[in-house]
């Protein structure tokens, strides 16, 4: 049996949907790497705030998201309570990126900060 134009269509979209993960990921795991000593310097001196402690969940809950999304695009389940699951895990960590984003930008026009003395 021949596959229909949308199925292939479908196919084409999840294979660029692959590509775009393991770009972004390869991207930001870069950034981490690159940044990772001087970042954890500066954690390390400062002082433990509420905006410090949201930088932290900005700033790292993206990975675990990241890290999911991959897991979901490579392996794909049949079954479909753990797609469920998994998905629920994801959209979690989106969200809590999201509020906490949202926080941190509140904080910074609250008190009008700088982005250097966030943390």
């Amino acid at each position: 049996m021949e596959p229909s134009a949308d199925q292939i269509a479908v196919a084409w979209g999840l294979h660029h949907l692959a590509y775009l993960r393991m770009a972004q990921a390869t991207f930001w795991t870069y950034d981490y790497v690159c940044l990772i000593h001087e970042e954890w310097t500066f954690l390390r001196q400062s002082r433990w705030t509420r905006v410090k402690v949201l930088y932290i969940f900005t700033r790292y809950v993206p990975f675990f998201s990241m890290t999911m999304g991959i897991y979901m695009t490579f392996a794909p389940d049949e079954n479909p309570n753990k797609c469920r699951v998994l998905i629920n895990i994801y959209s979690c960590f989106g969200l809590i990126s999201l509020i906490c984003s949202a926080f941190l930008c509140s904080e910074h026009v609250r008190f009008g900060t700088t982005v250097g003395s966030y943390a």
